[in-house]
């Protein structure tokens, strides 16, 4: 989709929707650099090579930095404040959506949460967590863990057309979650009370739950009533 074809605008119940397009050119190349940077840091962590090869390799990545220090950056901020008076177009929603360090598929240091099922009743993505996410060997940190979950929290209370920010998360980590491996998270919508929303979660290796996660979602005044 070019950038300059008309696009319908899009208000914050509609995030998920629009989200749902297919993408902006330009994020169909941001996408593509953003895959190149992980792959790279993936293939970089504890590689065995000669020290000749890491200060070559340190020069090639330095002049890209060269290249591309001191261009602007698309402010979220702005995009953010039309998405909420309905005003968005596809491509603001992207710039907010394809950025989010956890699924967003033009942030490098997302690990590509791949969304199986997006509905009201409730949310599922698929993940393999790499060398990156590492903490005791072999296993996944349990701070990244707290970091997908949220992420697929916040995923499930969109789903349901709320907005909200994070209040409070609690995990309870059940068994080892390995690295290298295909995982499976799903989260949905417990209850509300009030302004207040209480999503459930969990991480799954198999048929074994690694994570259970209950997170407390804070609505604005205006999205509660």
């Amino acid at each position: 989709m070019s950038e300059d074809t008309p696009q319908k605008n899009y208000g914050p119940f509609e995030l998920l929707d629009a989200y749902g397009q297919p993408a902006p050119d330009t994020f169909v190349l941001r996408r593509q650099v953003a895959e190149v940077m992980r792959s790279l840091s993936e293939q970089l962590v504890r590689i065995d090579c000669t020290d000749d090869e890491l200060g070559e390799w340190s020069k090639q990545l330095e002049a890209v930095l060269a290249q591309v220090r001191g261009h602007e950056r698309r402010d979220t901020r702005a995009a953010n404040k039309k998405l909420f008076t309905g005003q968005a177009s596809a491509t603001d929603v992207f710039d907010m959506m394809d950025y989010e360090p956890m699924s967003g598929r033009a942030n490098p240091v997302s690990p590509e949460l791949l969304w199986q099922s997006v509905s009201k009743e409730g949310v599922e993505a698929h993940v393999t967590l790499g060398l990156q996410y590492q903490g005791p060997p072999g296993r996944v940190h349990g701070g990244v863990l707290s970091w997908l979950m949220d992420a697929v929290l916040s995923r499930a209370m969109h789903a349901s057309m709320r907005i909200g920010v994070t209040g409070t998360l609690t995990l309870r980590y059940m068994a080892s979650t390995p690295i290298e491996t295909p995982l499976v998270c799903r989260a949905h919508i417990e209850r509300s009370e009030g302004r207040k929303l209480f999503i459930h979660g969990g991480v799954y290796h198999g048929d074994t739950q690694t994570v259970a996660a209950e997170g407390i979602f804070i609505q604005p005044a205006f999205a509660a009533s």
